[in-house]
């Protein structure tokens, strides 16, 4: 039976990934857990317990582990070996951004089209890293998407007021995972429980991090 990885270890592992990455190390060098914990802040000792419960064990004593391999391994458990296509829900500034994200195409994710409501923007195309990605109006999405079932995840970057509306709209057509950029918090309809939702709120993150400097000394006393 396939075990199931707890998201606190998932978020780990992903920190793990992104070091090697930002590494960038020739494939048939080796990385230390020591290395790891230096890029990623997660003691090595965490590291190496991460990697014993998922049953990686590729390492080898005083060398760590081979960059390919573990690459490899970290994908596996991520499940970004399969790869992923996605959506962009809104065509503005912010959504144009995230299409264009340079760093999707080493993580396995792959946009494949923009949706937006404005006559201004449907039609056009995007340049994004080699290929145009067109902008399509909303009323094609459904469309769009019988043509391709193996999209299930949705980038949500639509403007505040149409934020939740625009999440039920997506919950309906089938999305089983939605990242939300609008600066607004949105919550799944009942009914919809199985739908993964992550609300990636910029501006109430940074205020998180404004509150906890100012008010760090007097947390402390």
């Amino acid at each position: 039976m396939k075990r199931k990885v707890s998201l606190r270890v998932i978020r780990r592992i992903s920190f793990y990934y992104e070091a090697l990455l930002k590494l960038d190390l020739p494939e048939d060098s080796y990385v230390s857990s020591k290395k790891l914990e230096e890029i990623t802040g997660v003691s090595c000792n965490q590291v190496r317990q991460d990697f014993f419960y998922l049953g990686i064990s590729i390492g080898k004593q005083k060398k760590g582990y081979q960059v390919k391999k573990l690459f490899a391994e970290l994908r596996r458990v991520l499940s970004i070996d399969r790869g992923a296509d996605v959506v962009v829900i809104g065509a503005g500034r912010l959504g144009c951004a995230l299409a264009q994200y340079k760093i999707f195409k080493v993580r396995n994710i792959n946009v494949t089209a923009l949706f937006d409501i404005d006559s201004n923007l449907v039609g056009r195309e995007l340049q994004a890293k080699g290929k145009n990605l067109p902008i399509k109006h909303m009323d094609e999405l459904r469309g769009y998407l019988k043509k391709h079932p193996e999209i299930k995840i949705a980038v949500l970057a639509v403007p505040e007021d149409a934020a939740q509306q625009t999440l039920d709209q997506l919950i309906d057509l089938g999305f089983e995972g939605i990242v939300n950029f609008a600066p607004r918090i949105l919550k799944l309809p009942k009914g919809a429980e199985d739908v993964q939702l992550v609300n990636d709120c910029i501006g109430a993150s940074l205020y998180k991090i404004i509150y906890q400097i100012y008010h760090q000394d007097s947390e402390e006393q």
